[in-house]
């Protein structure tokens, strides 16, 4: 009896045990819910800051490189040290991603890249975006919307493998070209981790997954199961294709050897590209524009179809109006920047199509920008959109990932890349593996106005060979001596140029750590809906006084997607590089 007694006890007692280390630990998650998870909550918004995340910060001497995978940032890291340049790595490092995270990016999608040579001075914007085949028109998806998000009909002409190898013939080549794909191929081939990004993402997925291509990586084989975060996947007929751009170059993808293959795939499943639509994709290789700040600092990037000038736009209204002596006051002063910015992208458009040098010329004018920051109010905002500039809406895109490469010898490059959607279009092409993206969506469609009444963007209509607009914005800022002082960029859909222009300002003006601007809890104002969006963490004091400037209010009740990276260059010349826990990538260099 007392040996079952004992028995019953240990028993009763082991399972106290468990339930209570069970209640530690899911309060433990509550805890890191706030800054890492995807949950509701319900409680005030804090009195004083959050603290930080125990995710380090790269520190180097010499180099570094920030990408969203692992391993890749440590294979960008290798090819500086073998003799590559900032191209380069951001070469290697691109590709990696584009395996590692195909939810986001891959080479059946497009980039911007804004490279910044050191050594002159200058800057270049490689606009690999994709285009719009030949085929196309604006009414083509009136019958059916979907369309433009699933299939091969949504597929757009991909700019990645003639964008990298442009790249590489203009600026890189201190390694071999089939050096820089390399590991990648042994990636595809040896096998691939999933991480717990990529792991919420498939499982997101599902539907897509399981009726498409995509289910030949990412559904197990034996079980028929979903891969899941710690599963491991290859690419072999990717590793394959790889195999022969490395052999071959960019044209065996544009004009030969695999561009016949790809037109049969996409064609035979309903899709409109043609044989001529890869021959005569182009990369538009032009100067960055150049924004000049206080203080010495300019600022580079790209003109539409990306979002740099939005961001050069907020950086221009702020310049000299922030720090305040409050940060209630800061908060104001950069919602009403957020807004007059979004109130100007209703006007832009793919700028070989459309005529976009008002909008610069606002950007660059000392006398527009001091009389926009007379305009500002301190006590009221408006809540009427057209106060702002604006007179459309724009279609909201998605995905995205940010590479970030300063190299030993002041050379920089920032990259943005996409296949729109997670997974894109979820159309795999069955002889070489590539998925494909489904960046039509990302043009607006006539006829259709939005929640909010408003018609769609007129500039960023469909039309054949057009580039679709992007809210992605690769920046670079150097100081007054050429020196690079910030390489940055951002993922996550339209909200991008607002978050890296919010980390950047903090880096810029308020003395803040890499680390801490880019965990900075952010407050967004898209213009369109008239609400602030923020963050859990942004300060008590600092919502109420926005509600009584008059802005509604709206704590953000998911994770934000709007993940920035990038290297901070410090006074003291230590190198700091720094991914997003928001989207947690990775840091290499030395």
């Amino acid at each position: 009896m007392l040996h079952k007694f004992k028995t019953k006890y240990f028993r009763s007692h082991t399972i106290k045990l468990f339930l209570i280390e069970c209640l530690v630990l899911f309060c433990i998650l509550v805890i890191l819910s706030f800054r890492y998870f995807t949950l509701v909550d319900v409680s005030i918004d804090p009195i004083t800051p959050l603290p930080l995340s125990s995710i380090p910060m790269g520190q180097y001497n010499n180099a570094a490189v920030v990408s969203n995978g692992e391993p890749c940032a440590r294979i960008g890291t290798d090819i500086l040290k073998n003799g590559g340049n900032s191209v380069d790595a951001a070469i290697g490092t691109l590709l990696c991603d584009s395996v590692v995270c195909p939810d986001l990016t891959g080479i059946g999608g497009g980039f911007l890249m804004t490279i910044y040579n050191r050594t002159t001075n200058t800057s270049l914007f490689i606009n690999a975006r994709e285009t719009a085949p030949g085929a196309t028109n604006y009414t083509m998806y009136d019958s059916d919307p979907t369309k433009s998000l699933t299939g091969p009909l949504a597929v757009a002409v991909p700019g990645v493998i003639r964008g990298i190898w442009v790249s590489y013939n203009l600026y890189g080549g201190g390694v071999s070209w089939a050096s820089l794909i390399k590991p990648t191929i042994q990636l595809c081939e040896e096998g691939i981790v999933v991480s717990k990004r990529l792991g919420a993402n498939i499982n997101a997925a599902k539907d897509l997954i399981l009726k498409t291509g995509l289910k030949e990586y990412f559904v197990n084989n034996h079980t028929g199961e979903l891969l899941k975060p710690g599963d491991t996947y290859t690419m072999a007929k990717l590793g394959q294709t790889l195999r022969v751009i490395a052999n071959e170059g960019a044209n065996s993808m544009y004009a030969g050897s695999l561009t016949p293959k790809l037109v049969y795939d996409l064609q035979s499943s309903g899709g409109i590209i043609t044989k001529k639509d890869f021959i005569d994709y182009s990369v538009l290789v032009e100067e960055s524009f150049e924004i000049n700040l206080k203080n010495g600092y300019k600022v580079y990037s790209g003109l539409p179809a990306g979002s740099g000038i939005i961001l050069a736009y907020i950086l221009r209204i702020l310049d000299g109006q922030l720090p305040t002596p409050n940060a209630d006051l800061d908060a104001v002063r950069f919602v009403e920047a957020f807004k007059f910015a979004c109130g100007e992208r209703s006007h832009l458009g793919d700028h070989m199509f459309v005529d976009t040098s008002e909008v610069l010329k606002k950007v660059t004018s000392d006398m527009y920008m001091n009389s926009l920051q007379n305009n500002m109010s301190d006590q009221r905002t408006s809540t009427d959109p057209k106060f702002y500039g604006a007179d459309s809406s724009w279609p909201e895109d998605h995905g995205t990932e940010n590479i970030a490469v300063l190299d030993s010898f002041g050379n920089a490059v920032a990259v943005t890349s996409s296949i729109n959607t997670p997974f894109g279009s979820g159309f795999v092409s069955e002889s070489t593996g590539i998925i494909f993206n489904n960046e039509m969506n990302d043009f607006s469609t006539p006829g259709f106005s939005n929640f909010y009444d408003f018609p769609p963007s007129l500039p960023n209509i469909i039309q054949p060979y057009k580039r679709p607009m992007s809210s992605m914005c690769p920046t670079i800022i150097t100081d007054s001596k050429g020196d690079v002082v910030l390489v940055i960029g951002g993922a996550g859909g339209s909200k991008i140029p607002l978050a890296t222009a919010y980390v950047s300002a903090l880096i810029l003006w308020y003395n803040k750590t890499l680390k801490e601007a880019i965990e900075e809890p952010r407050l967004y104002h898209q213009l369109i809906p008239m609400q602030v969006d923020y963050e859990y963490g942004v300060l008590k004091s600092v919502v109420d006084k926005l509600k009584y400037v008059g802005h509604k209010v709206r704590r953000m009740m998911i994770k934000d997607k709007s993940a920035v990276t990038g290297i901070f260059k410090t006074p003291e010349g230590i190198i700091t590089a720094m991914s997003d826990f928001r989207q947690l990538g990775n840091t290499s260099g030395y």
